[in-house]
């Protein structure tokens, strides 16, 4: 009997050595589903940068995460009515900021450009520039404070950007607005359509792109810290390059 507890005993230590104390939390966060290679999600499954770079933050302080891919607007209302824990890749500009927590730091830095058919002579763009044309956006994205709030640019809004660069085609308008390695992405996978047939003629903003966690959400502020304390680690590490160089090169 006495051998049997002695036995019972050693395995129980030997589990305890093996085995992890406690399982951490899983959360789920929205992600951008026409952002390659941000974060794109063909299949109904979130990859790409961003989806690493937060999945690899959250599994350094204990948290594993799932990801709902999903159109952006859907993603950051869902976000802001405190359905979603969070959402990326956000700017965080006058207009959404209030309505968002935000983490210390951003998943990357970014130019979003203006892009005319090609043979156009334009070049070296400003938001200025555009005031009174009519230039595509994708829904309730983003582009930089000047272009954001600007009024006088006449929009013409669009659900992917792969549409938007249709329209420009058609010459429904007179520009397209576009973050340049998802415009990139777009022409390399589109070649018969779209490669060789537009110019860069501008550029409006080189913001810094961020996850936006929810103010009504359950424990988005612990888990906004957990993701500041698990982000400020990859960041000292070379895995964040090792991830820039497999996704944005």
């Amino acid at each position: 009997m006495r051998r049997a507890w002695i036995l019972a005993l050693l395995a129980a230590m030997l589990a305890a050595l093996v085995l992890p104390a406690s399982a951490g939390p899983t959360i789920t966060i929205g992600a951008e589903d026409d952002w390659a290679p941000y974060s794109s999600g063909p299949d109904g499954h979130a990859r790409g940068f961003a989806v690493d770079v937060v999945r690899e933050a959250y599994a350094l302080a204990g948290v594993a995460v799932h990801f709902k891919a999903l159109p952006y607007s859907r993603c950051m209302a869902e976000t802001r009515a405190g359905r979603l824990l969070a959402c990326f890749d956000a700017v965080p500009n006058s207009l959404i900021a209030p309505h968002y927590l935000w983490p210390q730091q951003p998943l990357f830095s970014t130019h979003m450009n203006i892009y005319a058919r090609a043979g156009s002579p334009e070049r070296n763009l400003r938001v200025r520039d555009l005031e009174g044309r009519t230039v595509g956006v994708q829904r309730e994205y983003e582009y930089g404070e000047a272009f954001d709030v600007n009024s006088r640019i006449v929009r013409h809004v669009v659900d992917k950007n792969e549409h938007g660069f249709r329209m420009l085609l058609a010459g429904r308008i007179d520009y397209m607005a576009a973050e340049a390695r998802i415009a990139d992405a777009l022409f390399r996978s589109k070649p018969a359509e779209f490669a060789g047939r537009f110019a860069l003629v501008g550029t409006v903003a080189t913001p810094q792109v961020f996850i936006a966690f929810s103010k009504d959400a359950p424990n988005s502020r612990a888990m906004l810290a957990l993701f500041n304390q698990g982000y400020a680690k990859l960041r000292k590490s070379p895995r964040y390059k090792e991830l820039q160089d497999k996704w944005l090169k």
